[in-house]
């Protein structure tokens, strides 16, 4: 099932949800190797925010997506 677009269509629809109930700005952290996660983050409007941060459960990528 990888690969066809459940994914995005999925937090795709979350996202429209949180934004319809009032969210100004959604954030997520995937670890800055997953190119293609943070491929499907930058599709649907998120953008890097920052450098790759070291934290106690890893690497992380911070990204925002605004409204």
């Amino acid at each position: 099932m990888i690969g066809i677009g459940h994914g995005s269509a999925f937090i795709g629809a979350r996202m429209r949800a949180l934004f319809d109930a009032g969210a100004p700005v959604i954030a997520t952290d995937p670890h800055p190797a997953n190119e293609r996660a943070i491929a499907v983050y930058k599709k649907l409007g998120f953008e890097p925010f920052g450098s790759p941060q070291a934290t106690r459960w890893g690497l992380i990528l911070p990204m925002l997506a605004r409204r």
